[in-house]
């Protein structure tokens, strides 16, 4: 009975050390995922905004704002030539972004519909949003309440300023945005298997 004991607090403590899925070294993109299926990916900014009173040390949240030019149904042509690396070059023609706002500068699971109670501005809740050749919002996705639909920080390493992490998100379309885009894409946008590793950049607030 007590090795049966011993066992199962070493089968516990042992599940609790289970690596956490990470982004590759050698990964082009500093945030890949799967969105519906389809292999998706970006170039994303951990921006920790600071007031200017404020003392970096006391800023324990980050937003998460990821950019991709990786086309969608359409998106037409516009005046701008279309790039397909992720946005990896920033004049990449922006097709699509994903913002999460208020992710605790911790290791931790966060649900969505959490992070979107802690905003201070109307706009600040997690989206998908489809930008259009002119750079005007042509589609958006929000939380509902669908599942799954967290963002994970798995790895916050301070000397390096470098924040890591996963999310599973599912978003239902905004149907109240207007004029939108109707193309014949699912009603649903479903982020799986994401991962981010990036360098936190501070923003001063003026």
């Amino acid at each position: 009975m007590k090795g049966f004991f011993y066992s199962l607090v070493f089968a516990l403590v042992c599940t609790g050390c289970v690596r956490q899925p990470s982004l590759p070294k050698d990964s082009q993109h500093n945030v890949t995922s799967m969105l519906n299926d389809s292999v998706w990916y970006g170039t994303g900014q951990v921006l920790r905004l600071k007031e200017r009173t404020e003392r970096i040390e006391d800023v324990r949240q980050f937003n998460l704002l990821v950019y991709t030019d990786i086309d969608y149904p359409g998106m037409g042509v516009g005046p701008n030539p279309n790039t397909s690396n992720g946005c990896l070059d920033p004049e990449c023609t922006k097709t699509q972004a994903l913002m999460i706002f208020n992710i605790p500068l911790k290791k931790g699971r966060f649900k969505i519909s959490n992070l979107n109670k802690r905003r201070k501005l109307n706009n600040e809740y997690a989206n998908l949003s489809y930008i259009g050749n002119s750079g005007g919002l042509v589609k958006r996705y929000i939380d509902q309440g669908l599942k799954p639909s967290w963002v994970s920080v798995t790895k916050v390493d301070k000397a390096a300023g470098i924040v890591e992490g996963r999310f599973a998100i599912s978003f239902n379309e905004d149907m109240s945005v207007y004029g939108r885009l109707r193309n014949g894409m699912p009603e649903t946008a479903r982020f799986t298997s994401g991962l981010f590793r990036i360098k936190i950049t501070d923003v001063i607030i003026r």
